[in-house]
């Protein structure tokens, strides 16, 4: 009986596992490594959890609604300055000249003859101190327009496009395939591939869990890891099959693909740390080499 008991076990336990994650173009990699099994060869029983907001990742990720989150732009050094214990495991993408999946868009209707006319316009932002949000803030600085001066309000990408037709929104800071959606259209014309004009290449999204749960669960990480890179390198050589994952995954396919980037260095999240430095976001300085899980 006890032979017969054993034989019955499966043939390994698969360790659970829920990921957060925001559902953009760059982020298609996640549902690869789950629908290809990439997940389950590395013993991996992933959950995977969508989140509208950028902006609600770190509360998921400190309530175990989820163990991994996708965080984007300044978000570590955020949840550092509040001391949550964050950090980063792995990287999501980076955008670059040949791959730049993020712009402001305006409404058909509303003319910008310079960057000054943003005063006063409302501006829909994939919540706020999301990367798109903080450096959309450097970008207005660096043209002498206060972020005070234009209003920003947040809005999840899937709505973006109706937003703008109902007039709700003046423009929106948004990402592929919902760019592609809003200007194929006709509901709205693109006025700059803005990250890019901070910094190319600039690190876009990340992978991050709280240190604490990382130090007890190294082989997870590394399993995720893996799994993650294989899901971006099977991305990359498959592009019709990608497309058609896009599709279904997403509502639509990006007319560019990404540039994502599994590996996340320190040196990654130093233009966030100037940044935020800049706009005195921060009530400390930070070690960015602090918040790289190695």
């Amino acid at each position: 009986a006890l032979t017969l008991a054993v034989l019955a076990l499966p043939a390994f336990a698969q360790q659970k596992l829920s990921v957060g994650y925001i559902a953009t173009a760059d982020s298609l990699p996640i549902v690869v490594a789950k629908e290809k099994g990439f997940f389950d060869r590395q013993k991996l029983d992933v959950t995977l959890v969508r989140i509208a907001l950028a902006s609600n990742v770190p509360s998921s990720v400190m309530s175990d609604s989820v163990q991994i989150g996708m965080g984007t732009g300044p978000m570590l050094l955020q949840t550092a300055d509040g001391g949550l214990g964050l950090v980063g495991i792995g990287g999501v993408s980076q955008i670059t000249k040949t791959s730049s999946v993020i712009g402001l868009v305006m409404r058909n209707g509303v003319k910008l003859d310079s960057m000054a006319d943003l005063r006063g316009k409302k501006i829909g932002v994939p919540g706020f101190n999301s990367m798109m949000h903080v450096v959309f803030q450097k970008w207005l600085a660096d043209r002498k327009v206060a972020a005070s001066q234009v209003q920003m309000v947040e809005a999840i990408f899937p709505q973006m496009a109706d937003l703008l037709k109902g007039g709700t929104l003046d423009g929106v800071l948004v990402l592929e395939p919902f760019r592609g959606r809003i200007v194929n259209e006709n509901i709205g014309y693109k006025v700059s591939d803005f990250p890019i004009e901070v910094q190319d290449p600039i690190l876009a999204a990340y992978w991050m869990a709280k240190e604490s749960w990382v130090k007890a669960n190294a082989g997870v990480v590394t399993a995720f890891r893996a799994a993650y890179q294989e899901a971006v390198d099977w991305s990359y050589k498959n592009q019709t099959e990608m497309r058609a994952l896009e599709k279904q995954h997403l509502g639509a396919p990006s007319p560019l693909t990404p540039t994502y980037k599994a590996t996340l260095t320190p040196q990654d999240l130093e233009i966030y740390a100037r940044i935020g430095d800049e706009l005195k976001m921060w009530r400390q300085k930070h070690d960015v080499n602090q918040l790289v899980w190695k």
